[in-house]
């Protein structure tokens, strides 16, 4: 096996989904838990069931990553969640079989310690406490836990479903209490306070109880409700996990750090080692009300101090103001050694949560060639996007100089998409400053129940001024 393997999503869900489903079955669908698991998606069901099983997770922003990279690493831990599962799982009719192998006990000794199963015994020696590994019969009423250990919602949505399942097996009936145990989310005020019981029917293995959530107008950030499942019935054990978070997410907070948001003017920058200083520029976007400070700094790429002047500081938006400059030495050199790059970050906003931004800046071996007001282009003949992320991306780049300020417009230009129902129809400008030389522009994306992905929107560049365009004027993105 090679050091990562493509797509949590495309391999590892679709290879164990049709594994595990000897054991417990959830119902719900991976798209229903995961913002970025696209309703219908053909590892939509798996993504759900395994979940619900316990043997993979997603991160703790909410997504599921279905394209990211899986490490070996990873790939060891969901196969031993596998392992165990099945090896918990026992049917009605075989649970008083006690030749199954199934569920591990635990036990200590200070000498010997053997560990056997059904085809190999192995034995060591030790002058420390050791464990010793055997099996039982698993349990027929099953092992119940929280799907996940962090839950999120949106304080807007007015309430939040949580899903308890029980695993390993689903005869009877089975019951758990459920209560909520404070956080920093005040009950009363952000959220009603609720206890109960969840109830598992014969053969049922997962059900869920409500949280009432209190939508205010208070901008005070993201607050958690602490969870915890106990008194399992009916013969049924507790699992892991049987404590977990609830964050609401503050819909003040967003709207507020969108008003307020600092980035970049561009993606990315261009200048020639001739010399001289590239101006940096950093917008304040939405509503300028109030004072807006960020830190900014510049971190080695390739190039180092022998390229550039590292530059770091503060910048102050007042009341009002919307632009900040900083501006960075480059230093002349006559060796031809290709370009160099180097990074630029903002971090620690007082005054916004903004997270973190970084841009890259390409120095230009002049020595090498001509550097001019450039050309541009698109970035790529084809993006893609996600229709559940409700927009898509586009990068606009300029290459072979950034010299003065050039424009050009831009469009959607039909498709086999669908204008107002698949996506917004957009056209503008998108105007590159000096040293500017990667920017883009967004499309809304419309989220639907049809499963039509692949769906392709058409992209155009026309009317340049002050420059000229070059190859791919043209450029398409296609919905996931």
């Amino acid at each position: 096996m090679g050091k990562s393997i493509r797509s949590t999503g495309v391999f590892l869900a679709g290879l164990l989904f049709g594994v595990v489903t000897t054991g417990a079955v959830a119902t719900t669908l991976g798209s229903s838990i995961f913002s970025d698991v696209e309703y219908g998606s053909y590892y939509d069901e798996a993504v759900g069931e395994l979940n619900a099983a316990g043997i993979i997770n997603g991160y703790g922003n909410g997504n599921f990553g279905p394209n990211d990279n899986v490490t070996r690493g990873q790939v060891a831990v969901i196969m031993k969640r596998l392992r165990d599962e099945l090896m918990l799982y026992v049917s009605p009719e075989s649970a008083s079989n006690s030749s199954n192998s199934l569920a591990a006990s635990t036990s200590s000794t200070s000498d010997t310690s053997s560990t056997s199963t059904t085809d190999s015994s192995t034995t060591s020696t030790s002058s420390t406490t050791s464990t010793t590994t055997s099996f039982r019969t698993g349990n027929a009423a099953g092992l119940v836990r929280f799907t996940i250990d962090k839950f999120t919602a949106d304080e807007d949505e007015g309430s939040a479903t949580v899903t308890v399942v029980r695993t390993g097996g689903k005869t009877g009936v089975v019951t758990v209490d459920y209560t909520l145990t404070g956080g920093t989310a005040k009950a009363g005020e952000d959220y009603e306070l609720v206890t109960g019981s969840i109830r598992f029917s014969e053969n049922e293995t997962s059900s869920t109880f409500l949280i009432r959530i209190k939508d205010d107008e208070i901008a005070e950030g993201d607050e958690t409700i602490n969870m915890t499942i106990t008194n399992p019935t009916g013969g049924a054990q507790l699992t892991t996990p049987n404590t977990a978070t609830l964050t609401i997410k503050d819909d003040e907070e967003s709207a507020d750090v969108e008003a307020k948001a600092v980035a970049f003017s561009a993606l990315a920058y261009s200048a020639p080692d001739n010399g001289g200083s590239l101006i940096v520029k950093v917008v304040r976007a939405g509503d300028p009300a109030g004072e807006v400070k960020i830190d900014y700094a510049t971190n080695h790429g390739t190039a180092n101090t022998t390229n550039y002047t590292p530059a770091n500081g503060t910048l102050t938006f007042a009341d009002g103001e919307t632009e900040k400059t900083f501006s960075i030495e480059l230093r002349n050199n006559t060796n031809i050694n290709g370009n160099k790059t180097f990074n630029l970050d903002l971090s620690n906003p007082v005054g916004t949560t903004t997270p973190d931004v970084s841009s890259v800046v390409t120095i230009i071996d002049d020595e090498v060639g001509t550097f001019g007001s450039g050309s541009i282009k698109f970035y790529r003949s084809t993006f893609t996007a996600s229709e559940r992320s409700g927009i898509a991306t586009v990068e606009i780049s300029r290459v072979g100089g950034t010299s003065g300020t050039v424009s050009t417009d831009y469009k959607t230009d039909g498709g086999t998409a669908v204008v107002n129902a698949d996506y917004e129809a957009v056209s503008g400008t998108i105007t590159f400053g000096p040293g500017e030389s990667r920017k883009s522009f967004t499309i809304p994306l419309i989220v639907d129940d049809i499963n039509d992905s692949g769906e392709r929107i058409n992209l155009k560049l026309e009317n340049p001024v002050g420059t000229v365009l070059t190859s791919p004027t043209s450029s398409a993105v296609i919905i996931e």
